[in-house]
């Protein structure tokens, strides 16, 4: 095995990778947007890049950015790994106070921070960006809108005397516009992107088996549903009735926009309309969680409805529909009857746990899933699940960041074997390697699919398993994901290859 040599770099520290040595020789000649499934070195390209910097101008520093502080932290300790001693490195967050933040900007060669905190700190005019020769942007994808990655990036090219950029990421989006907004706001020339199926990295990737289970709703829940759709469907032709939508076939985005028109409108109609809007927005939701979550989420939901004051919620408690649905709801609950997704994740996390040794994650958007998921999964002989959620929401229960690192540890370390996670465990954070990822219900984005994918078969081979409800709106999420990721790749290879002409030319405005 060959490894990197580098005056900055440690012996045996990096391994000497045909596609990161094209990757870094690319991302030296100008702003770069590198593209790499997960598990396959941005880090130690940033590295190398980073001290190559550092080696033709000894005076300047690198800075080095990433969303939360367990993952700044984490780059930081990598780094400290594969970097020579001598290179001075340090993280810090907004709890580091201002004065001691201007000596660390002043002394140190590369600072890992979290763009929330160099933002603040480039607005009080405690740091200048002047001297500092490389900024490594880590999940790039984030580079939108008004998060700080975009205002960092613009302060940084009107100011640094010798200004360069390096964004990492795994997915950049599924739509050529998403892709090009990131592109524009960090200032992309190059675009560097491998998949697992590019000769020059298959050696380094394992396999993976890709799966998808279909289970039924049962004959209750189905009833159940008619209920629901009994409510979303009246409302919807009055809807129409009243020339507010064209047709029933909108989303919950469209829905939203609709009220925020009829809201600048200012009548007795609109405000009518914003409500049965409300309406059916409420239905929809408990909608997808009888289709695609669990009941006892169903059920918390539907409480929580009938205890409503709004309008909305008050028409709906007088709804016959609303009524039964309740009703049957609570029945099912109370039998102990739960969605099919259930038991055949029973039956997969049994068979995963023949191997001793597996780890298994478990992906769930919504948190009363994912404790009905540990809880369900606790009853397993030889399970031991844990939930690994963000942090708290108003009031509702979340974990900080310092017992999500302390979970980690206890799943690397075989305390936990099966982790059931929310969108947190997707982005940044070193989990181990893991046998197995289930997705309970697909996703229909491109970057959270394939963030997710990427969290198994990294050293060995692994299995990525989606779990879809019959005749709803998983099966859409699904494919939708699949076509997203297909654009994707298709995109950013034109855009490597100068062939996308409709995504404009880049631009530098000092």
């Amino acid at each position: 095995m060959q490894y990197v040599k580098h005056p900055w770099i440690n012996e045996n520290a990096i391994e000497n990778r045909s596609y990161q040595e094209s990757v870094v020789n690319t991302a030296l000649t100008g702003n770069t947007l590198c593209v790499l499934p997960t598990g396959l070195g941005k880090t130690s390209i940033a590295a190398v890049v980073a001290a190559e910097r550092l080696r033709r101008d000894m005076k300047s520093r690198i800075l080095f950015l990433a969303p939360t502080k367990p993952l700044v932290e984490q780059h930081r300790r990598n780094f400290e790994r594969m970097m020579k001693l001598g290179v001075e490195l340090v993280a810090i967050t907004g709890e580091t106070k201002a004065e001691e933040r201007i000596k660390i900007y002043k002394k140190n060669d590369i600072i890992f921070a979290t763009p929330q905190t160099i933002e603040n700190d480039l607005k009080s005019d405690i740091l200048n960006l002047a001297d500092f020769s490389l900024i490594v942007f880590d999940e790039a994808h984030r580079c939108v809108g008004q998060y700080a990655y975009v205002f960092i990036a613009k302060i940084y090219m009107k100011t640094a005397k010798d200004p360069l950029i390096l964004a990492l990421t795994a997915s950049p989006g599924g739509q050529a516009y998403k892709i090009k907004d990131v592109r524009d706001a960090l200032f992309i020339k190059n675009v560097e992107i491998k998949t697992r199926d590019d000769d020059d990295v298959k050696a380094y990737v394992q396999k993976v088996e890709n799966d998808w289970i279909t289970v039924d709703l049962t004959i209750p829940m189905k009833s159940l549903r008619t209920y629901l759709m009994n409510i979303k469907d009246s409302r919807m032709r009055k809807l129409m009735s009243w020339r507010i939508i064209n047709n029933a076939h909108v989303n919950k985005t469209q829905l939203l926009n609709l009220q925020q028109e009829l809201a600048r409108k200012k009548t007795g109609s609109a405000y009518m309309g914003m409500s049965l809007i409300a309406e059916v927005i409420k239905v929809d939701h408990a909608l997808m969680l009888l289709e695609t979550q669990c009941l006892a989420g169903l059920q918390n939901y539907l409480e929580k409805l009938s205890k409503e004051e709004t309008k909305a919620s008050v028409r709906l408690q007088k709804d016959d529909n609303f009524i039964n649905a309740i009703r049957l709801c609570k029945e099912l609950y109370d039998e102990g009857e739960e969605h099919p997704k259930l038991k055949k994740l029973i039956e997969i996390i049994t068979n995963e746990l023949k191997n001793k040794d597996a780890r298994i994650i478990v992906f769930a958007s919504y948190r009363d899933t994912i404790e009905k998921i540990c809880e369900t999964l606790s009853k397993i002989k030889g399970a031991a699940p844990v939930e690994f959620i963000g942090q708290a929401k108003k009031k509702g229960k979340g974990l900080n960041q310092k017992v999500q690192i302390q979970i980690l540890n206890e799943f690397q370390m075989g305390f936990h074997n099966v982790l059931c996670a929310s969108q947190v465990a997707e982005e940044g954070l070193d989990v181990v390697e893991t046998n197995a990822v289930i997705f309970y219900e697909p996703t229909a984005s491109a970057i959270r699919k394939i963030q997710r994918s990427g969290r198994t078969a990294r050293t060995q081979e692994g299995k990525v398993i989606v779990l879809m409800t019959k005749d709803t709106r998983d099966e859409a999420y699904h494919w939708s994901a699949q076509r997203k990721e297909k654009q994707m790749t298709k995109t950013l290879h034109a855009m490597k290859y100068g062939q996308q002409k409709s995504l404009g030319e880049f631009k530098v405005t000092k």
